[in-house]
């Protein structure tokens, strides 16, 4: 099917990916990055970006994590959580994305800003600024889904953790 194009009648959403890494630290602690470009230039956001034509969604969400942050992507196990399209999600147009997260056990991942983010910085999960897009609803849902999975179980706090941190981000993603 190289090379073969295809038309169809119907609109088409453009795809991106999120990701979601929060260190096991107490209080855990989010990494976000501060957009260098419009939409929401200077506000905070999860790293991502736009999924390149042929590439697979993980790839795509590990591409963007690196060249955002400059974390090495072979150094945490993203997992999907969800996709996110609610109409007005993105101002550009209508958007999907494909939210990733991941949970590492320290801030210490050489997080540097790259690309088009001004700034990477760790904020307690609890203590979040304004979030750009729809990024309140998917850093919740994140959480909740971090806060289910086995591993954690075993960790009571992180647990209540990760679920106090969702709580405090229920209401209206939008602003």
């Amino acid at each position: 099917m190289s090379g073969q194009q295809h038309c169809y009648p119907y609109p088409r959403p453009a795809l991106t990916v999120d990701a979601i890494i929060v260190a096991q630290t107490a209080p855990p602690q989010l990494l976000l990055i501060q957009r260098k470009h419009n939409p929401f230039a200077g506000s905070w956001a999860l790293p991502g970006g736009f999924v390149d034509s042929g590439e697979g969604l993980e790839a795509a969400a590990a591409r963007e994590l690196q060249e955002e942050t400059s974390v090495d992507p072979s150094t945490v196990l993203l997992t999907q959580v969800g996709a996110f399209g609610e109409p007005g999600r993105d101002p550009r147009g209508w958007t999907i994305t494909v939210a990733f997260a991941a949970l590492v056990p320290s801030t210490q991942l050489g997080v540097k800003a790259a690309d088009d983010a001004q700034a990477a910085e760790w904020f307690p999960a609890d203590r979040l600024p304004a979030l750009a897009f729809d990024h309140k609803l998917v850093v919740r849902t994140a959480l909740r889904h971090l806060a289910t999975q086995p591993d954690v179980a075993k960790q009571p706090a992180l647990v209540g953790a990760l679920w106090a941190a969702a709580e405090r981000l229920d209401g209206p993603w939008q602003q």
